[in-house]
């Protein structure tokens, strides 16, 4: 018999990243390699040849190995209809694994009767009247009988699954990432100079215009950032940043960690438009033990306590962000507090199956007539 096609679409250059990790070169993010190595051993078991379809800067159609193939389109191909649509009837796939909300391909799906995972990490919200048509147009294209269940990151994002697209909760998931340990000591407060740390996507929804507003009002105080911009050229942001910035561009997943724990604080400063679920940002830095300052995005809502686990401050708001990174460095007791409580925060944000074991058991049973789905929703 000869293998299914399994087709997966998702944010992110897969091909590029197969190429890196097999040359023995450091993962960008955490447990980046596992997941790109359970797609690779679905195309080695046989019983698959898997396509992954990225939406990613670098146009490109790859054999990477045997049974696994790698194409990547832009944006303007991803959202036209016209392009998209001709591009997944030729690749004909039997099965699709959903990394993204994408509308028109789980339309595509639902009316081709196409056994179909979608795995999120989103958080929906109501928004305005073309954002709630948009959300109704993917409920019902995610309620047909060829998705079995739909998975998003986390408590907070999978919640809004039901409360705003208006899912069945029987038919929801949350997953999450393998457990990270925290560090074995506490942190001090340091004598050198106070530093501030951000790492992920370089755009002004994740915050980062919030940043650089922040610190030209608190100028003696040094800001890195990491990551590289969502669109364009990192020196579109340097040539705009105060003295006391350092755009630091997209760094190895190791020196992340080991910079999050040199730094005193780390920023997660999401506005409320940016559709996440629970960044890898908020387990790391609550692993190196430094204090963080989250936004009060409605994914992080009541996963961290105000001034016990975390500080938090209005979204969007820079003198606010200001404001609680000067309390914070004037404040030694609460620094040496938000760090011993660090452990215990990190154990309570876990919450979901790991993706891995949900792909694994949808790639085995995709109705679930073994009734993993349940088994799932209860062990998380």
């Amino acid at each position: 018999m000869s293998p299914e096609h399994l087709l997966i679409l998702q944010y992110g250059d897969y091909g590029a990243a197969f190429r890196r990790l097999e040359q023995g070169l450091p993962e960008t993010y955490r447990d980046q390699k596992a997941s790109v190595d359970l797609v690779a051993s679905l195309a080695q078991s046989g019983r698959f040849r898997v396509t992954t379809l990225a939406i990613c800067e670098r146009p490109h159609d790859e054999i990477l190995a045997p049974g696994l193939r790698s194409i990547g389109i832009a944006k303007a191909t991803a959202y036209s209809a016209r392009r998209l649509l001709p591009l997944l009837r030729r690749l004909d796939p039997d099965r699709l694994i959903l990394r993204s909300p994408h509308l028109t391909t789980a339309i595509w799906a639902r009316l081709r009767g196409l056994p179909t995972l979608p795995t999120f990490a989103d958080l929906f919200t109501p928004g305005p009247l073309r954002q709630r048509v948009k959300a109704r147009a993917l409920a019902w294209a995610l309620s047909g009988p060829n998705v079995t269940c739909v998975a998003n990151h986390s408590r907070n994002a999978t919640a809004s699954l039901h409360l705003v697209l208006g899912l069945a909760p029987s038919r929801t998931l949350a997953w999450d990432h393998p457990a990270l340990p925290a560090d074995p000591m506490p942190k001090a407060p340091a004598s050198r100079p106070f530093r501030i740390f951000y790492a992920g996507v370089i755009r002004p929804e994740k915050g980062v215009e919030d940043i650089l507003s922040a610190a030209r009002l608190l100028p003696d105080l040094g800001f890195d950032l990491a990551g590289q911009p969502a669109t364009g050229p990192l020196s579109h942001w340097q040539d705009r940043a105060p003295p006391n910035v350092r755009f630091l561009g997209p760094l190895p997943h190791a020196e992340i960690q080991a910079r999050m724990r040199q730094a005193d604080l780390i920023l997660v400063p999401s506005h409320h438009s940016y559709p996440e679920g629970l960044p890898n940002t908020i387990y790391e830095a609550l692993a190196a033990r430094t204090p963080l300052a989250i936004s009060d995005h409605p994914a992080f809502a009541g996963r961290l306590r105000p001034d016990r686990d975390a500080l938090i401050f209005p979204a969007a708001n820079p003198a606010a962000l200001a404001a609680t990174i000067e309390r914070l460095r004037s404040d030694p007791a609460l620094q040496i507090r938000l760090s011993e409580a660090a452990p215990q925060a990190l154990n309570a944000l876990r919450h979901g199956a790991l993706w891995s074991q949900i792909v694994t058991e949808w790639v085995n049973d995709p109705r679930n007539r073994t009734g993993w789905l349940a088994r799932l929703q209860t062990s998380g």
